[in-house]
């Protein structure tokens, strides 16, 4: 059995799975928990396209219907606060679900 890998790099990007947070060029970004959780389930999935109910149940660990809304709204933000920092890593697929998809191919898993 193999280890899970504690941290999760794609470029300037570096997501610490032991820690709870996230870096961008070595800069902690402020996240909610919710926002954390959710791009560590898409990192860990990357360029795999996730449902939304999926991301709600399993990323979240949430059950309610009206919590779709709430992935989006959690979406929206973690992006803006990607963008700001100089990366944009999510995309919206068809309405119906999210993919991570990091701008460059150099992904390292650590």
């Amino acid at each position: 059995m193999t280890a899970q890998p504690l941290l999760l790099r794609f470029g300037d990007l570096v997501i610490d799975l032991e820690r709870y947070r996230v870096l961008w060029s070595d800069r902690p970004l402020a996240l909610s928990y919710r926002e954390y959780a959710l791009l560590a389930y898409l990192a860990g999935r990357s360029g795999q396209v996730v449902p939304k109910r999926q991301l709600l149940e399993e990323g979240l660990g949430r059950h309610d219907p009206g919590g779709l809304r709430m992935v989006d709204e959690h979406i929206r933000h973690l992006n803006g606060v990607l963008e700001r920092s100089g990366g944009s890593f999510i995309q919206e697929i068809g309405g119906t679900g999210y993919r991570f998809e990091p701008p460059t191919c150099n992904n390292e898993l650590t």
